[in-house]
């Protein structure tokens, strides 16, 4: 009995030994929960972007037209988002996911700097780009419409071009005349100078460049119909002559008026010169001359001549 004592004690004393040391090693494998971070932390080695740059900087677009895409492209960690600061010009975006620059201007910008940051879970980087956006380039050389012939001195000439739109300027210069109206516009008046050549050029222009035109008179003299003539004639005589000055780039066209005796254009018909040939009867008949020149301005004149019998 004393023997089963003794070797029952150190069975019990190890039972209890051995659940003490299972409890103490229960209770350190669940360890205390960390806490829970909605941030979610940086892939180990992540780094942020360190520089970006734009191809097209600074630039110039012209408005209505549109731009060729501008990829940005980048040195350091990957580019997760993009923003720019102040908005770009009407017309264009900035794709907040590739930073790309498109679309079309619709509005005229002055240069200005655009601040572009892109940026990743780790950091940012920016840059600053210059944009204009200017008119678009009058694109037709301007035909001037201006009659190739004028008169000397005359004045309400007229030179024009077609309209090339609003937002457009228009310098006109004159040589040869003097402009009297409608600088600036795509119509002008004028003043012919003296004979000789003439020369209007207008140069059409916007904020995105310019275009000219030019066009070329000649300036004539005014025409002369002053006659010289015979007061009178015999009848049937073929033997006297009327005439005007001679002027060069002249037509002339002699006209026989019915009166009370006759007489024909016996010769010199389109010169400024003709021979007469009077009727048979006595009286009188008018001569009259229209000399034109190459604009197409004209004056004429009639002179009275008696036809008479016997000798004069």
């Amino acid at each position: 009995m004393r023997l089963l004592r003794w070797f029952c004690l150190p069975l019990a004393m190890a039972l209890v030994l051995g659940c003490d040391s299972r409890a103490s090693r229960g209770q350190q494998a669940v360890p205390a929960q960390a806490p829970v971070s909605s941030v979610p932390e940086p892939a180990s080695g992540a780094q942020a972007p360190s520089r970006v740059v734009y191809p097209a900087d600074p630039a110039v677009y012209a408005k209505g037209v549109a731009i060729t895409p501008d990829i940005p492209y980048s040195t350091g960690g990957l580019i997760t988002s993009y923003r720019v600061n102040p908005p770009l010009p009407a017309g264009l975006s900035l794709n907040p996911a590739t930073g790309v620059i498109s679309g079309t201007p619709t509005a005229v910008a002055a240069s200005a700097a655009y601040q572009v940051t892109a940026s990743n879970g780790v950091g940012s980087t920016s840059v600053t780009l210059t944009l204009t956006v200017n008119d678009r380039a009058p694109m037709v050389k301007p035909v001037v419409t201006l009659a190739p012939f004028v008169t000397e001195s005359s004045t309400g000439l007229a030179a024009s071009i077609q309209d090339q739109g609003p937002d457009q300027a228009y310098a006109w210069t004159l040589s040869g005349g003097s402009i009297t109206s409608g600088q600036g516009t795509p119509s002008i008046t004028y003043t012919a100078g003296g004979p000789g050549g003439l020369t209007a050029s207008v140069t059409v222009s916007n904020t995105g460049g310019s275009v000219s035109g030019s066009a070329e008179a000649t300036v004539v003299r005014a025409p002369d119909a002053a006659m010289t003539f015979p007061v009178a004639i015999q009848t049937l005589d073929g033997s006297k002559r009327a005439s005007v000055q001679a002027q060069p780039g002249m037509t002339y066209e002699w006209t026989v008026l019915p009166g009370t005796s006759s007489a024909s254009i016996a010769s010199g018909q389109g010169s400024n010169a003709v021979g007469l040939l009077a009727g048979r009867n006595p009286g009188s008949f008018q001569l009259q001359v229209k000399v034109q020149n190459q604009a197409g301005q004209y004056r004429t004149a009639v002179a009275t001549i008696q036809v008479q019998t016997g000798y004069l």
